[in-house]
């Protein structure tokens, strides 16, 4: 969470704007005390109510991914790992059960 004095935020809206419409919050402060929070608008109809109140609550934090896709995971970068190294961590793990 980014925090903002309220004279920052005065003079760089537009900026924390887009952080939160990344999905981030910013913590605006009033001479280093808590004052308020920029949070994203998020559609309530996709979030169960008790989502919701947990949410309201500080408890769960909203998704910072609104657009409704599915997470794809993406290539690994770099050097890969080896078949034979899979092939023996997968038998560990069915070893286990």
């Amino acid at each position: 969470m980014r925090t903002a004095k309220i004279s920052e935020l005065k003079a760089k809206l537009s900026a924390h704007i887009a952080y939160v419409k990344r999905g981030e919050e910013v913590l605006i402060l009033d001479r280093n005390t808590p004052v308020a929070r920029l949070v994203p608008a998020a559609p309530d109809d996709d979030l169960s109510e008790r989502t919701r109140r947990l949410i309201a609550k500080g408890v769960l934090a909203p998704p910072k991914n609104q657009t409704g896709k599915r997470f794809q995971p993406e290539p690994a970068k770099g050097k890969m790992i080896s078949r034979e190294v899979m092939d023996s961590v997968w038998e560990e793990e069915r070893a286990d059960r």
